[in-house]
């Protein structure tokens, strides 16, 4: 049986001594008639008083206890091996010696000269019990599969502003719970597994409209059952440089990103602001995005992806999408992100494809602004194509109440060949209330919507609380 060798912190050895000393001391008054001899010969009695002894007790526990609390934090500590450079002089004919001996070799009296070498020791490093709790949860970090859940409910009043007599005013409200499991079966590889419930009613339903008013409910099934959101696995390769996502994707989470307008959960709720309402991607199904950063400011992504309900083989009716974005470092400015995509539905015929772009530039740290664009033409029986335009500003602190809070407000417009025209604005004060708990105030304006052959406004105020364990 191999034994473990018990080390104690220096500070252990140097208390030890203290407090020998302290009690040898106390030994020493203690005695009550102790003399001491002048030259002269005249004796002196002396007695140590009380106080001095009992301040002495009180320094004396003092000591044992701060001695009980270093011995409660030292752990025993496996031996390691580590390597030390070491000097050596060494002569022509190989003799080592670990002194210089006066420069000459006592074997073959050859001159000596200065070498390094290396060799290993075993050393016992001290750790305390922190040290080994923090070590022991980044193992299972490292080999686990973490657990996440995130909810989030939202409530939105409608109020008709102009349009159709009866318009539509009436409390809406969704809500969903989405658990996440992420782990990591090798080095640069990813699982991410999202199972999601969601139910409720959307103003969607109600108003006929292009935006989108609730993003959470967009290309999901409200259906009140827990269905698979996302299941995935990534992988890094070339240094890192390529990373391939393949399962069943989420494709907004890759192409058309924003830093200011891009999720529904903590951004603006009207989908038309989250995404580019060109972007046409189907719900959630199996697909694969390959992106290449080769760390120079260019990153190029592909992508394709069949939705949900598939029937046929993957290959058939593939929605594909390319994506170039640029990282600028624009002088006087802070980092800005510009990007332009192409996406293609099942085939390259002109009423399939549509593009876009999408941007986002700091102007401070503090300030952000963004700006999308989209253009495509779905049909040959107009003689012009449909456009989409967005765009806005986020601020944080110092322009906030609370030092994490944001503030955004943005707009858009959809002009489409067919004659029909909407626009919308939103803006939110998101607060920040703990790590795991947040919650907005958003007001969205629905302007001039013909969509149905009715022209419409309607004020649209809502609240929405995010949860995050």
């Amino acid at each position: 049986m191999i034994k473990k060798k018990v080390l104690f912190h220096p500070s252990i050895w140097a208390l030890l001594a203290t407090l020998f000393l302290l009690i040898s001391t106390q030994f020493a008054f203690a005695e009550e008639d102790s003399t001491i001899t002048h030259e002269s010969g005249n004796v002196m009695r002396q007695s140590s008083g009380p106080n001095d002894s009992s301040s002495l007790e009180n320094r004396i526990q003092e000591l044992e206890n701060q001695l009980q609390e270093l011995e409660s934090k030292v752990v025993l500590s496996e031996p390691e091996m580590i390597v030390k450079q070491k000097e050596i002089w060494a002569c022509d004919n190989g003799h080592e010696y670990n002194e210089p001996l006066d420069g000459v070799c006592p074997n073959d009296q050859l001159p000596l000269r200065k070498e390094f070498t290396y060799q290993r020791e075993k050393v016992f490093r001290r750790q305390t019990i922190s040290e080994q709790i923090q070590k022991a949860l980044d193992d299972r970090d490292a080999r686990g599969l973490d657990i996440g859940v995130s909810a989030t409910s939202t409530l939105q009043e409608t109020f008709r502003l102009s349009g159709d007599d009866k318009g539509v005013q009436d409390l809406f409200g969704v809500g969903s719970t989405d658990i996440y499991f992420i782990g990591k079966p090798a080095l640069y590889t990813l699982f991410f597994l999202d199972i999601e419930a969601i139910g409720g009613s959307s103003p969607d339903l109600e108003i006929e409209n292009l935006s989108m008013l609730t993003s959470d409910v967009a290309r999901r099934e409200v259906d009140k059952r827990a269905n698979v959101r996302e299941a995935w696995v990534r992988t890094e390769l070339l240094d890192q440089k390529l990373t391939i996502s393949a399962g069943v994707l989420d494709i907004t989470n890759y192409f058309d990103m924003n830093a200011v307008a891009n999720d529904e959960t903590t951004q603006f709720i009207t989908d038309g602001l989250v995404n580019n309402l060109f972007l046409g991607v189907p719900s959630n199904g199996a697909g694969i995005v390959a992106t290449l950063d080769p760390k120079i400011g260019f990153i190029f992504r592909a992508g394709a992806q069949r939705g949900a309900s598939v029937e046929q083989g993957l290959a058939q009716k593939v929605y594909s999408i390319f994506e170039l974005e640029y990282l600028a470092h624009i002088p006087g400015l802070q980092v800005g992100h510009y990007r332009t995509w192409v996406k293609f539905n099942e085939n390259a015929e002109r009423g399939s494809i549509a593009w876009g772009i999408s941007a986002d530039q700091k102007i401070t740290a503090a300030v952000t602004v963004f700006a999308r664009f989209g253009n495509q033409r779905k049909s040959t029986e107009y003689n012009r194509d449909d456009y989409f335009y967005s765009g806005g500003l986020e601020l944080k602190t110092p322009h906030t109440f609370g030092i994490r809070d944001s503030f955004a407000i943005a707009f858009l417009s959809v002009d489409l060949a067919s004659g029909v025209k909407e626009s919308l604005a939103e803006t939110y004060y998101n607060i920040f209330l703990t790590e795991n708990l947040k919650t907005s105030f958003h007001i969205q304006y629905l302007i001039n919507s013909n969509v149905g052959e009715k022209n419409k406004s309607y004020l649209i105020p809502g609240v929405r609380i995010q949860f995050d364990f």
